[in-house]
């Protein structure tokens, strides 16, 4: 018998969407699987529609829990995961009927700890509206944490999420999602990958994100998503600094200048005075950390960034438009 695969779904307000996506995983031509519903406290009908699908298939287990957020739920599910593969799907998305096969396979055929797919952007009415490709072309590509890493912090990768990805319970065995921020998934990234050997990356996109305004990472600007941001990426640099890790401290202390760039484009309008502070001074920090050892830096692309930085901190609104 192949080995059980386990996929938590984290549930809170979902009740409009949530009979799709459970009936996506009960479809799945991977059978081997349990899932877990984990009713984040939600104030609906999801727990009574949780309930519902655990008296119909023996394969659905139910948590009920206090409202304790994106990762708590998803820590809640990992405690009592029985699987030897785990997976994540958010309540309002779905899968195709060979999403756990073809990504099981992929992790099998290749020796992997991790398999990973595209993903298909899709509007409230199941319109696909964009897609979203890990692979160049349409095979197998392999790479090493590492290698994803990297890609991720020079903006050549665009998936850091939880779900998408099939991996070895192992990886999860005690790293656990930070309970009480936004960016849960960036938290943990660097902990996923950095110590795999291979990566595989399948080309199909076979998992259906619902974009929705209402979504956790469709809200306004909020002061607690700033400091969640800045503290991800603090965290990211000083891990890399204290590792002495040369090659990865570079791309990730241009990565966050650049974000930090755009962030400020994007919502400098709408942030307090005391976090937009901070947020400019981060930029001066790690601009002058590219000059202060150019050894570690690509000098085309640092006196590119250099001129997005300079014209954000003379507040040229402009640069807003045209930077995103």
């Amino acid at each position: 018998m192949k080995p059980l695969i386990s996929v938590i779904v984290p549930i809170y307000k979902v009740e409009k969407y949530l009979a799709i996506c459970v009936d996506s995983l009960l479809r799945q031509s991977y059978g081997n699987l349990e899932v877990i519903l984990v009713d984040d406290g939600s104030p609906d009908e999801c727990p009574a529609i949780c309930d519902q699908y655990q008296n119909k298939d023996n394969r659905i287990k139910v948590i009920h829990k206090k409202n304790g957020g994106l990762s708590d739920a998803r820590n809640v599910g990992l405690d009592i995961a029985q699987g030897e593969y785990v997976a994540f799907v958010d309540s309002d998305d779905f899968v195709d009927e060979d999403y756990i096969y073809k990504l099981y396979n992929a992790l099998q055929h290749n020796r992997t700890s991790i398999a990973v797919c595209g993903i298909q952007i899709i509007d409230e009415s199941n319109k696909v509206t964009d897609q979203i490709c890990v692979t160049q072309d349409k095979k197998q590509e392999l790479y090493t944490g590492k290698e994803i890493i990297k890609k991720e912090l020079q903006g050549e990768w665009v998936l850091v999420t939880a779900w998408g990805a099939l991996y070895d319970a192992k990886i999860f065995k005690e790293l656990r999602f930070p309970c009480g921020r936004h960016y849960e998934d960036e938290y943990v990234f660097v902990s996923v990958f950095e110590n795999q050997e291979c990566v595989v990356c399948i080309p199909e996109n076979i998992y259906y994100y619902l974009q929705r305004a209402d979504s956790i990472m469709g809200v306004t600007y909020k002061k607690q998503d700033c400091m969640d941001y800045f503290e991800m990426w603090h965290e990211r640099i000083d891990y890399f600094q204290a590792k002495e890790d040369r090659e990865l401290l570079a791309p990730v202390i241009q990565s966050c200048l650049a974000w930090n760039v755009l962030y400020l484009a994007m919502n400098g309008e709408a942030m307090e005075e005391p976090e937009k502070r901070l947020l400019k001074k981060d930029i001066r920090k790690y601009f002058w950390k590219i000059f202060a050892k150019p050894y570690l830096y690509n000098w085309k692309e640092s006196v590119k960034l250099a001129v997005k930085c300079v014209m954000v901190l003379m507040n040229d609104k402009s640069l807003g438009k045209r930077y995103v």
